[in-house]
């Protein structure tokens, strides 16, 4: 093979110029050549940045309220309209997304140690200790999560705002990691055999360096995958137990406790915009970090090399 390649006519590529990508950048290219799954991601990512910065540049208050707009429709004073008290709607809209983003963020980080953790140990040392953990596993696995974590809640009723939002997001993040525990136990068993993991042993590395140095990162794949999806599942549990009265309470505002007005029938029929935004909000985030998950799924996935 000669040192220059002529790819076209008059156009030289020299070898050496050729830039040599790695299996990240070979997975975002991938990723941006999906166009539903960047949809996703620019539509997250709008949305993260208006829960963020449009409460502040609003420069209200949880507790702000109009008494002379109580309960009036959507208008150029409030884009969203008013509730029964007052308070701006669209307001306690962003201001309800930033805890039902939080509580899927945080649940999905738990979710990911425990996770990683047991399923790496598992994996890695096998044996009893294998046993042992997976045996834990699967108790946890076979606990049904919608009635355990609505009676959690409901045992938690006495704790309220932000410390309820905490709870709920341990709550969810601690019945939630099974599943990836058991992937990255399989992956892990599989890798424990490869020869680089023979090389880490004839270094004398410690047993913390190869799972977390060595086995883990090459599991990430599917870590990373499970937790966008994990974050989503978390978001609309959250937002269930809220509408059912056992998430994060008023005054703290959540998708799920402003869909709640929903169920006031009068509410329902004449007030369609204090409940309908909260739906369409949650509906546009869990599609969106769906739509994220799948993309990266197909761009890590080894087998593909387009």
């Amino acid at each position: 093979m000669s040192k220059d390649q002529v790819i076209e006519p008059n156009v030289v590529v020299r070898e050496e110029d050729q830039e040599v990508l790695g299996p990240w950048r070979i997975a975002w290219n991938k990723f941006k050549k999906n166009k539903i799954a960047m949809a996703g991601l620019i539509l997250f990512v709008i949305i993260v940045f208006a829960v963020i910065f449009g409460p502040i540049i609003m420069g209200q208050s949880v507790n702000d309220f109009d008494f002379a707009a109580k309960g009036q429709g959507p208008s150029l004073s409030h884009l969203l309209g008013t509730d029964e008290q007052g308070r701006d709607v669209l307001f306690r809209l962003l201001l309800g997304g930033r805890i039902s983003i939080l509580v899927g963020v945080v649940s999905a980080v738990i979710t990911v140690l425990l996770g990683v953790i047991i399923g790496g140990a598992a994996g890695y040392y096998g044996g009893l200790i294998d046993n042992l953990l997976m045996r834990f596993t699967e108790i946890i696995y076979s606990l049904p999560f919608t009635p355990m974590i609505i009676a959690l809640g409901a045992t938690m009723m006495w704790v309220e705002g932000n410390i309820k939002m905490i709870v709920v997001s341990f709550l969810i993040g601690l019945l939630s990691w099974p599943t990836l525990a058991r992937l990255v136990r399989g992956q892990i068993l599989s890798l424990r055999e490869q020869e680089f993991m023979q090389a880490c042993e004839s270094l004398g590395l410690s047993d913390f360096s190869k799972i977390f140095k060595h086995l883990i990162p090459n599991v990430l794949s599917i870590v990373i995958v499970n937790a966008t999806l994990s974050m989503a599942s978390a978001i609309l549990t959250e937002a269930g137990l809220s509408f059912l009265g056992m998430g994060v309470t008023e005054p703290t505002p959540t998708w799920g406790n402003l869909m709640q007005l929903a169920r006031d029938i009068s509410r329902f029929q004449n007030m369609p915009w204090t409940w309908m935004p909260a739906g369409v909000m949650c509906f546009l985030t869990v599609i969106s970090i769906n739509l994220v998950g799948e993309g990266l799924r197909d761009a890590l996935d080894p087998k593909d090399v387009r």
